[in-house]
Order: structure tokens, then C-alpha cells, then sequence
């Protein structure tokens, strides 16, 4: 029974060695059964808290 597995990566660098660790990481864990899914964060919009409070008064909001 495969595994659920969660990869998070910050280097911005696609032909990089911790690119290729990675995806090596990846491709022994599919090969084995495993689902992985992979977060690259340095490609992506994240927002990070402002110290604004607005998440005090709306417990909706999402930053």
C-alpha cells in the first residue's frame, strides 16, 4: 500500500542540485507506488501575514 507523500522545495533554480535531488527522490517513490506531490514555493503567490489583525475579526480570511 503506497504512501501519500508531500514535497515542499524553495530553490529557484530548476537545473540545480536540489532540483534533481528532488525529483530522483520523486521518481524512487513513484516507481515504488507512492503518490507524491510536489510544492515548488519559489514558483508560486504565497502571501505571508501582515500583522493586520483582519484574520482576528473574520475567521474567513485567507491571506
Amino acid at each position: 500500500m503506497g504512501k501519500n507523500i508531500v514535497v515542499i522545495t524553495g530553490s529557484p533554480r530548476k537545473k540545480g542540485n536540489s532540483f534533481a535531488m528532488t525529483q530522483a527522490f520523486i521518481d524512487a517513490a513513484t516507481a515504488k507506488g507512492h503518490t507524491v506531490t510536489r510544492f515548488d514555493t519559489s514558483f508560486m503567490n504565497l502571501g505571508f501575514c501582515h500583522d493586520c489583525k483582519t484574520c482576528n475579526q473574520n475567521s474567513n480570511t485567507i491571506q
